[in-house]
């Protein structure tokens, strides 16, 4: 704690002397954000604007408020702010038996006060030798307030930019003034009683504190999921493919008392960034929940100004941002389908939207872009490009979409397909169109940005409000791209034999631990019925895995999927060292399945630049083959000693036009080959 404690009654004199300074509340007058009535249902524009507090209230200019600060910024709060929308520390139950995601039996559905069970650092593993995101492990947070009305103060903080400071412990390291704060939106409205979602600031008094190398955390309670496994999930298979953040299971236990599973989920900040993409520089945003629509890279005019309700600068202010997401969404809208792809790449880094999109309707995100086009992150990098990347996937797999059980609940489809009022989306490319049905009554996403989960691996291929979508499969090569990225979902990273066994092993992990969490959203019939079988032995209808083998089956079966696919093989490299220091790389491609016609290579020097694309020989030259036997050859222009080449291939089926790629993220996470500096001698 820095700072003096000053008395209270100055501090109260100063509150209501700056009172008529401080903003009261979002632009509508709406705690919870455009649109959010007394219920915390959707509504037009973003959802989480937050009350800013700090600043006035910050008598000794310290950055953070001590406690006698904190108790004036409460009592102001208690009367100044705009409750509508807000839910009190009790919550409200998550909406029907099972609650979403959470099946028949089990839900907790009252608000009855629970107390969990008391655990000490001694009583738990100590993983101290493992890396953070390590995934077959769960580490356990003891956050130890001060004050016994921890939570009470946490919830009046709530969408505040002030952080009430806990000692944090983890493998039985203390971690002094971590900021704390509670996060969401209907993670925190309406999940029943104390267990909340949490951000963990490390740096919140101490720059340099971080947890092995991160220095912010959020703590998810995994609302809408009985498993607690879907954003663990989400973030395992991400990141194979495209940066995504990390996620791991964790408990957490807050003065002694235990809390239960959480899901740990790295922050879009510069670390994250870091270890992402080899810099700290370039510009975050943030897309918050948002039922408009505007936040899917809809263009809104050339006025930046448009642009800031639905986007969040997360990173430095500065009107390159601006303007680049302006040019952005400009280019979506009015590049000519002839000269998409020589626009778009210089905006946006096509492979990893492609990857984003991909996942958005593989893992049937019923919160992602499909659904509403909000609540996920963009990064611009040096070079002015943008990456999609996906945040808040706790409500993917919920069986709502084709090829899974009906369902209501936030996001949730009403059997029949029909919308509000039993009409159906309307056809053509209005807004809505060629989407799935939006909800019915009771449904949760309605709106013009609603619109449940993708039905096919095409569906929405014609919707205009989801511009990003559109136009990039108008490209028949993204287009391929985008369905190969689906087959490699479908049949790798979610096969049955793959994905079954991960889950089967963080199964066992959680299942002791929700069998003693008595702050569970749902309980542990309802996680049992997540991985329960029938008397066959098969997954039951409503789990986990028969979603996933239902998801599998609605993408492989559909008519897009259709023909004979390529095999390309892992390519060969050779590098030769030419007499000036510069280098050569020879790759030699080989491959199987259906016949190819061609073989391309895509390359550049350094990182975040456009590729450069050239099609690959069959002629033998460039390797051991001969036309004509499916081995493809080239070399890669001279690179100068110390640079940097990023490549991978693709190949195309000469009848389906179906394409494989080595490796299998393609551009978004591609071969990366560095030339030794001038004093090594190259391998």
């Amino acid at each position: 704690m820095s700072g003096p404690v000053r008395a209270s009654s100055f501090l109260l004199s100063l509150a209501a002397a700056a009172a008529a300074q401080i903003p009261q509340g979002p632009p509508d007058g709406g705690f919870g954000g455009p649109g959010m009535g007394p219920g915390m249902g959707p509504g037009p524009g973003p959802m989480n604007e937050s009350v800013k507090v700090l600043e006035q209230f910050d008598a000794d200019k310290s950055g953070r408020l001590d406690v006698a600060e904190r108790l004036a910024a409460r009592e102001w709060l208690k009367t100044n702010r705009p409750q509508r929308g807000m839910r009190g520390p009790g919550g409200r139950g998550p909406g029907g038996p099972g609650g979403p995601g959470g099946g028949d039996e089990g839900a907790r559905t009252d608000n009855t006060p629970k107390v969990g069970g008391k655990v000490a650092p001694k009583d738990v593993p100590n993983h101290h030798d493992k890396p953070l995101f390590a995934p077959d492990i769960v580490r356990t947070f003891f956050l130890e307030f001060p004050n016994a009305d921890w939570h009470e103060e946490l919830t009046a903080f709530y969408r505040t930019d002030v952080d009430v400071p806990a000692k944090v412990t983890v493998d039985g390291k203390l971690y002094p003034d971590v900021g704390v704060q509670f996060r969401g939106n209907t993670s925190f409205g309406m999940a029943p009683g104390k267990k909340k979602s949490i951000d963990l600031a490390f740096d919140f008094a101490d720059p340099k504190q971080n947890l092995l190398g991160v220095r912010n955390l959020d703590l998810l309670n995994c609302n809408t999921d009985a498993s607690s496994l879907r954003e663990v999930l989400h973030g395992h298979v991400a990141n194979e493919y495209m940066p995504a953040p990390r996620v791991v299971p964790v408990r957490v236990v807050v003065n002694g008392e235990d809390y239960g599973v959480y899901a740990a989920v790295e922050q879009f900040d510069k670390e994250f960034v870091q270890a992402h993409f080899g810099t700290k520089q370039g510009d975050r945003f943030k897309v918050p929940p948002d039922f408009s629509g505007n936040g899917g890279l809809r263009f809104l005019g050339d006025d930046p100004a448009a642009y800031r309700r639905n986007y969040q600068l997360k990173s430095n202010e500065n009107d390159a941002a601006w303007q680049g997401l302006v040019d952005a969404c400009g280019a979506l809208e009015s590049a000519t389908a002839d000269r998409l792809e020589a626009i778009l790449p210089q905006h946006l880094d096509v492979d990893g939207m492609l990857w984003f999109l991909a996942l958005d309707n593989a893992l049937g995100d019923d919160d992602g872009y499909f659904s509403r086009a909000s609540d996920y992150l963009l990064y611009r990098d040096p070079k002015g490009r943008f990456h999609a990347i996906p945040r808040d996937n706790n409500e993917i797999l919920l069986g709502r979409g084709a090829g899974g059980p009906p369902g209501r609940g936030p996001g949730g489809q009403a059997p029949g397909g029909q919308g509000p009022g039993g009409e159906r989306r309307p056809e053509g490319d209005g807004p809505g169109a060629g989407g799935p049905p939006m909800a019915g009554p009771g449904g949760g996403r309605r709106g013009p940005g609603g619109g449940g989960t993708a039905a096919t691996p095409l569906a929405g291929a014609n919707r205009a409000d989801r511009p990003l979508l559109k136009r990039l499969l108008e490209v028949p090569a993204w287009r391929e791209r985008y369905l190969a990225n689906l087959r490699e979902l479908a049949t790798v990273a979610l096969a049955e034999e793959v994905i079954g066994e991960r889950l089967d092993t963080w199964r066992k992990l959680l299942e002791p631990l929700v069998a003693v969490d008595a702050h569970s959203l749902y309980g542990l019939a309802a996680f049992q019925n997540q991985f329960a079988v029938d008397d066959q032995g098969k997954p039951a209808a409503r789990s986990l895995p028969a979603i996933l083998a239902q998801r599998r089956k609605a993408i492989l079966d559909d008519a897009a999927m259709q023909g004979a696919w390529p095999v390309l093989a892992t390519p060969k490299v050779t590098v030769q060292t030419k007499d000036d220091r510069s280098f050569v790389l020879s790759l030699v491609a080989t491959t199987e399945g259906a016949p190819v016609g061609t073989v391309r290579v895509h390359f550049d020097r350094g990182a975040f630049g456009v590729y450069t694309t050239a099609e690959m020989f069959d002629d033998g030259q460039h390797g051991d083959g001969k036309a004509g036997d499916g081995t493809f050859g080239f070399s890669l222009p001279e690179i100068e000693a110390g640079s940097q080449w990023r490549w991978w291939l693709e190949a195309v089926a000469k009848d389906s036009g179906h394409v494989d790629c080595q490796p299998a993220a393609n551009g978004a996470l591609p071969f990366v080959w560095q030339a030794p500096n001038g004093k090594t001698k190259a391998k």
